[in-house]
């Protein structure tokens, strides 16, 4: 049974899209076990044999991504409590539950990073995982004393967000040009 997590190149996450026909169809075999992502009854993703009922194909509206199961018509949708489930395609505008996108390297069925209330409210990306891990606690610590301890850290799905890109990018004035609304002196 497969769950919504942090995404990780990690076994239990790691799929491959395999025997693509002409109509875009395909299945995906996860990398470390050898079965085939499923749709098991009762609209639950699992693995199962790699036969042609399991196939998938990616759908594309408005911009949005959905991977849609083939046989029975359905969409991977987030469902709640992070547990992933198929539901009916939604059609015309898609809604976040299913924006899913396939990430070939390293193999992520993936919901995209959004916001909402004038990014007040994030939500990161999140991926299939059929071997989801406990969560780790993490604490703010003496930096000699953790590198003396070994932890290191992978930076992973990093990006500059499009207003630096545009700050960084933009002319900026003269050191000695003054403020706008006037001096920095208070009034």
């Amino acid at each position: 049974e497969y769950r919504l997590v942090t995404c990780a190149p990690k076994p239990g996450q790691r799929l491959q899209r395999l025997e693509e026909d002409q109509d875009g169809t395909f299945l995906l075999k996860d990398q470390d076990d050898g079965r085939c992502l499923s749709a098991l009854s009762g609209n639950v993703l699992g693995l199962s044999e790699c036969t042609p009922q399991q196939r998938w194909r990616l759908r594309t509206q408005g911009g949005a991504s959905q991977v849609q199961h083939v046989l029975s018509a359905n969409c991977i949708d987030a469902g709640s409590e992070h547990k992933p489930i198929l539901y009916p395609c939604h059609t015309g505008h898609v809604n976040q539950p299913q924006k899913f996108s396939f990430i070939a390297n390293p193999g992520w069925i993936q919901n995209p990073i959004t916001w909402g209330d004038n990014g007040r409210r994030r939500t990161f990306e999140t991926c299939l995982d059929r071997l989801p891990t406990q969560q780790q606690n993490i604490a703010v610590l003496d930096c000699a004393d953790t590198r003396s301890s070994g932890v290191r850290w992978e930076l992973l799905n990093a990006f500059v967000p499009l207003e630096r890109q545009l700050w960084d990018a933009a002319d900026k004035p003269p050191p000695d040009t003054p403020v706008l609304g006037g001096d920095k002196a208070p009034p």
